[in-house]
């Protein structure tokens, strides 16, 4: 009995000193949730990634970092009260936006999917990041939905104003083509003019590191994009082309390949 008395207390005093590993972090509490300091981090890297991608000049890290947070306050407030209201998204719908993710990437599901890993990223998270974004969009469309009643002369009004270009600009999706010099931006530039396939001379010919999908950047709005660009595609139609733009990287010349929105058709009073 002694000896197994000495056994345990063994075994309790090498566990007392076994090394203990931090896995995350609470940094913000949000009313009864809280945003971790990996969903902070990853944020950061994700929209460091997308300047980086295009070969743009990022704002200052303390920037980045206050805007990151009260992004990720204002979604767990949103997701809180989706739970409250009891909106779910199901995995039927789930994969049909899936699929419809997949097709605005003109890829099969199966490809895309393939595409997700071989890239170092998770299919899984990607999903799960969706199902949260719907929840999102859901709460959202369901307040205003339930609680809006404006007369249409003020909706006018509020069309004209700077608030209405945040929150009712529809999302673009663009496709780029990034160049070293004038030269030859002006050569492709005439390609395209041509009659040449956008997607193809991106792959071909761009610099950037998305040349690989011909060029094409994920549904974004216009003031989530970098200045130069959203003063080249405002209220330019689906298929307009840019002349060559250039930035401190080169020469970028843009296509405009689709809209969405549910407000797309006010563009022109805006």
């Amino acid at each position: 009995m002694k000896k197994l008395l000495t056994a345990s207390l063994i075994i309790l005093s090498s566990l007392s000193y076994a090394k203990i590993e931090v896995l995350d972090r609470i940094a913000i509490i949000v009313d009864d949730g809280v945003v971790m300091e990996s969903q902070i981090k990853n944020t950061i890297e994700d929209i460091i990634g997308r300047y980086e991608d295009q070969n743009l000049e990022k704002p200052p890290q303390n920037i980045i970092e206050d805007q990151v947070s009260e992004k990720l306050i204002i979604e767990e407030l949103q997701l809180q009260m989706a739970d409250r209201a009891g909106i779910k998204i199901s995995d039927a719908e789930l994969n049909i936006t899936m699929g419809r993710l997949a097709s605005n990437n003109q890829m099969t599901l199966e490809g895309f999917i393939s595409f997700i890993e071989e890239n170092g990223d998770s299919y899984e998270d990607l999903r799960e990041e969706m199902r949260r974004e719907m929840r999102i969009q859901r709460i959202q469309r369901g307040r205003v939905n339930s609680s809006v009643d404006i007369t249409e002369k003020e909706f006018e009004a509020f069309l004209a104003t700077d608030e209405s270009l945040e929150t009712l600009q529809p999302e673009l999706l663009v496709r780029q083509i990034l160049v070293k010099d004038i030269d030859q931006a002006n050569k492709i530039a005439g390609q395209i003019n041509d009659g040449g396939d956008f997607a193809e001379i991106a792959s071909k010919f761009s610099i950037s590191s998305n040349a690989s999908t011909g060029g094409l950047i994920n549904w974004r709005r216009m003031i989530d994009m970098p200045q130069l660009f959203e003063k080249a595609l405002n209220k330019k139609s689906v298929g307009f082309i840019s002349e060559p733009l250039e930035s401190g990287s080169g020469y970028h010349i843009l296509k405009l390949e689709d809209k969405r929105g549910e407000f797309v058709k006010y563009e022109e009073q805006w």
